[in-house]
Formats: C-alpha cells, structure tokens, sequence
C-alpha cells in the first residue's frame, strides 16, 4: 500500500473518530486566561456522550469560544496533552469570539487541525494568516467579524493564496471560481505573499 493511501486511510479513521467523539467545551465562561477557561468541560444532554481513558478524553475538538481570551496561548500545547488521549489528532478549535489581536503560533503545533474558527476577534494584521500555511489538513477556516474583513481588500483571494487547501473560507464554500480569482489576484500581487507562495503563482 503506497504512502498516500496509508495517510488517507489514516485521516478517514480519525475523521469518524472525530464524528462519535463531541468536543471539549469551554465556552461562556468570560475567561482572559486559558486556565480560567479550562475547569471542566461543559456536559452536553444530547448527542454522542464524552467518554475518558484515566484523566484524558476521547475528543478531537476543544472550543473556547465566547471567552476573553488573548495573546499567545503559550500554555494550550501543554493543557492539550494533558486531557486528549491522542493530542496530536486535534482536528478542531474554537477560538471565536474572544479579545486575540494576533493568532498564536501554537496553533501550528498540531498538524491534523482541519477546522480553526477564528472569527470575532480583534485581527487587525493580514500577515498573521500567514501563520496557518503550515496546517496543510486546514480545511475550515473563519475569519469573519475581524477588523480585517474591512481593512483588506480582496481578502479571500489573500487568504487562498495562503491556504490552497482550503474547502471553506467564512463558512462559505470555496468554488472553482474563487479559486481561479485568488491565482489572478496572486499573480498581480506577488509583493504581498510570502516567498514561498510566490514560487507557486510563476
């Protein structure tokens, strides 16, 4: 079996993982630092039920939506090997909805996120997408409600750009069409793209 089915494979098992394991929830609780927000997660009364092995849980999302939380998250990698059974299969978080005016770089530390809600916050500086072009599974992202999304013209052409792979941008789907104007806007603006997006638009 080649290299790319054993990953597919591999990524199909943790998607219906993902599907029968709900998420962490820490949302609402008007936390400005991550271990305020962190005491135990919120109990849902339907759906599939949180299921733990010792300390850690079977869950492949941690949403801390709906807090006041900002600056670098420096202590997320250590608080999510602690509680997730398999930390490096996190495949969703939810960061909406909080006071970030820069997305922390230990986002990038987990290679399987393919959904990142960033929308609501305070981003004022498209640069700091660029720090998502490691997450090549990223398929899902928000942005939305930033200051960014009126600030910066052609934004959805930036961020395509950046992020290739992306099925949705804003939680709206990504067509061909958006596709084809993001390659025409990225020739055209080469000096705004990082160099190694460059190389790909020649």
């Amino acid at each position: 079996m080649s290299s790319k089915k054993v990953i597919s494979s591999s990524e199909k098992r943790i998607d219906n993982h993902a599907q029968s394991c709900p998420p962490l929830d820490y949302s609402f609780h008007n936390a400005q630092q991550l271990e305020d927000a962190v005491v135990e997660p919120r109990i849902l009364t339907t759906g599939p039920k949180l299921t733990k092995e010792g300390d850690r849980y079977n869950s492949y999302g941690i949403n801390l939506n709906h807090n006041a939380l900002h600056g670098p998250l420096e202590t997320f990698p250590e608080f999510v090997r602690s509680i997730l059974v398999n930390p490096d299969a996190l495949s969703t978080l939810d960061l909406s909805f909080n006071l970030f005016t820069e997305i922390p770089m230990v986002v990038t530390q987990f290679p399987a996120l393919k959904c990142f809600y960033f929308h609501k916050n305070i981003l004022t500086d498209m640069n700091e997408v660029q720090k998502l072009a490691p997450l090549k599974q990223l398929k899902y992202l928000t942005l939305h409600g930033n200051p960014i999304e009126i600030t910066v013209p052609f934004l959805r052409s930036y961020v395509l750009c950046l992020l290739p792979g992306l099925r949705s941008l804003n939680c709206t789907p990504v067509t061909k069409g958006d596709r084809k104007t993001s390659e025409v806007w990225g020739g055209m603006n080469k000096d705004l793209l990082p160099r190694y997006t460059n190389k790909k638009t020649k």
